[in-house]
């Protein structure tokens, strides 16, 4: 690893890749104090470098998914937080491109969640599962099962990773800071209780706003599958509205406008 860093460092120009700067060019592994505000930095302006680029990719990506709808975060974001990473924690990030974005897999558990917790409590159609059949065996409901699939079904609705907008991509990654304050209960697990008198422990971290465009499909052709693509995009966006995506929820990261 040590030699994969002085090779990096001899370069002429660090890379426009937030995700490789990231993961790669922290330059004193035994202080991340200031080295480690500095690689936040240089993230941070790496996406105007790559914003040209992502312009054309975004404009591509749009066209070969089914339409969607934009949606802007409220406040802040973080996705993939306990994630690997060289520095206390980690971000979701495009692989290609380094930038923002929110992973089809995250969208779809929490519109399933969703789907389950709040939509199901008015009509039992849209339960994970239920006991309304007519043997009263638990069966998975017919609407959660036809967006969401069961064990021998994969569903029909495909929830693709929103990609943020390129106007809204240049100061996307902000500066953010959490100070767990029981650093040896965490770690200890729980075997050291925490107590008022611990200290804080401030730890500075990149977080994400911005506007997202979202895009969901359906396997079902013409105007059925329509329907269930657009009742499925509407479960979505209520449920990022009101349940909020990524880590921190409590906090109020994650939520975004209601539309």
């Amino acid at each position: 690893m040590q030699a994969c860093r002085n090779a990096l460092r001899g370069l002429r120009r660090q890379p426009a890749h937030a995700g490789l700067l990231l993961a790669f060019y922290l330059e004193n592994t035994d202080d991340k104090g200031d080295a480690k505000r500095v690689l936040l930095k240089r993230a941070q302006g790496s996406l105007g470098e790559v914003e040209p680029l992502y312009r054309l990719a975004f404009e591509r990506w749009s066209k070969n998914v089914p339409p969607g709808e934009e949606v802007q975060a409220s406040g802040r974001i973080i996705i993939g937080l306990g994630g690997e990473s060289v520095l206390e924690t980690a971000l979701t990030l495009h692989h290609t491109y380094g930038t923002p974005l929110l992973p089809g897999t995250a969208l779809k558990g929490l519109a399933a969640h969703y789907c389950n917790r709040v939509w199901g409590a008015t009509d039992p159609e849209f339960l994970l599962e239920t006991k309304d059949g007519s043997d009263g065996k638990p069966r998975c409901g017919r609407y959660y099962q036809a967006l969401f699939g069961a064990q021998d079904d994969a569903g029909h609705i495909t929830f693709y990773d929103a990609w943020i907008t390129p106007d809204s991509l240049r100061n996307s990654l902000v500066e953010d800071v959490m100070t767990p304050h029981h650093a040896q209960y965490y770690m200890g697990k729980g075997s050291e209780a925490p107590t008022d008198f611990d200290e804080p422990n401030p730890v500075t971290l990149l977080s994400v706003r911005g506007r997202f465009r979202l895009a969901v499909g359906c396997d079902v052709p013409g105007e059925e599958g329509e329907k269930w693509r657009r009742l499925a995009l509407r479960l979505l966006t209520g449920s990022l509205a009101h349940r909020g995506i990524g880590g921190k929820t409590n906090s109020g990261y994650g939520r975004f406008n209601a539309t």
